[in-house]
């Protein structure tokens, strides 16, 4: 019998969090890289200061607003969503759960779900169509989704409707109008090291590959996505304030949607950044302004993404 990649990596996947390998301080982790580093499972406030998951389950549960902002293929930083959110509810807590991997499009299939008291997280999956999504798999985002509906949260769709986005990009009939600009935000202009900053993150996270002319658009999408996923937060139907689950880059404080929800509730937000250990990395060497708290753990993947983003340029 042949398996195909998805269905080897679910196994694989599946097998690791079923029966975590290894040990670091005193914590179970899934991913498989640098457990050994001394940086994991360190917790740093703003500051740069040690402080402790612990110090996250309290902030956020004390706090109307909640990012946690993950690597996406990284299983740890999903239980330890998972966690926080328990800790949350079980403090008395009920916060809508905002998800990125949802696009606006899709919000009729969480209200049907969500209406549907046998409803499971792998009914949602499925009427998600998440296997051709393109998000990592659906194992390592199921604890979250079983949270929401056991505990009766409303579920919020936090993204871009993938035609808006390919008009963003120019890729789809015509460009957006100065209406719908304003309706994602993008009529006001972003601070200039703020802009310069977003575009430095888009170059390098893209290997340097991509031509001058693409990454304003880019950095366009990247601010209507925010935009987006802050306005799905503050909907004023969350009566108990909302929790995203994101990543890292959405939930920063300079340039994402974590400062366009500081600025609408100021004081109201606390933003978790949850981060990779690498070889040679030391405590020096980590941005901690970005977010509120940021959490090191081991590296679920050490492919090298700019050869595999190399050769998928060269096959277009």
């Amino acid at each position: 019998m042949r398996l195909n990649r998805r269905r080897l990596t679910t196994l694989i996947v599946a097998a690791a969090m079923a029966f975590p390998a290894r040990t670091a301080l005193g914590r179970n982790w899934q991913s498989a890289h640098f457990t050994g580093h001394p940086l994991v499972g360190k917790v740093l406030d703003r500051d740069g200061n040690e402080a402790s998951l612990d110090a996250i389950k309290q902030r956020a549960a004390a706090t109307p607003y909640v990012m946690l902002g993950e690597i996406h293929p990284n299983p740890d930083h999903h239980l330890l969503q998972a966690e926080v959110l328990e800790h949350m509810i079980a403090a008395g807590r009920k916060p809508a759960l905002v998800f990125e991997m949802v696009t606006r499009a899709q919000q009729p299939v969480l209200d049907h779900v969500m209406a549907n008291p046998a409803a499971t997280a792998d009914l949602l999956a499925d009427r998600l169509e998440w296997a051709t999504s393109g998000w990592p798999d659906f194992v390592m985002y199921r604890p979250l989704f079983e949270i929401g509906l056991k505990h009766k949260l409303q579920l919020r769709a936090g993204n871009l409707e993938k035609s808006t986005i390919r008009r963003l990009g120019g890729r789809e009939g015509a460009r957006l109008t100065d209406t719908e600009r304003t309706a994602l935000g993008l009529d006001e202009p972003m601070p200039d090291a703020a802009a310069t900053a977003l575009l430095d993150v888009i170059r390098t996270s893209h290997c340097n590959m991509l031509p001058d002319t693409v990454l304003p658009m880019m950095r366009d999408i990247q601010r209507a996505r925010d935009f987006v996923m802050a306005d799905a937060m503050m909907n004023a139907a969350n009566v108990d304030g909302a929790v995203l689950i994101c990543g890292a880059g959405h939930a920063r404080l300079d340039w994402g949607a974590g400062l366009l929800v500081d600025r609408a509730a100021p004081g109201k937000l606390v933003s978790v950044g949850f981060a990779e250990t690498a070889e040679g990395l030391t405590i020096e060497d980590i941005d901690t302004s970005a977010h509120h708290f940021t959490m090191l753990t081991p590296r679920a993947d050490i492919t090298d993404h700019c050869e595999a983003f190399a050769k998928s340029l060269n096959r277009q």
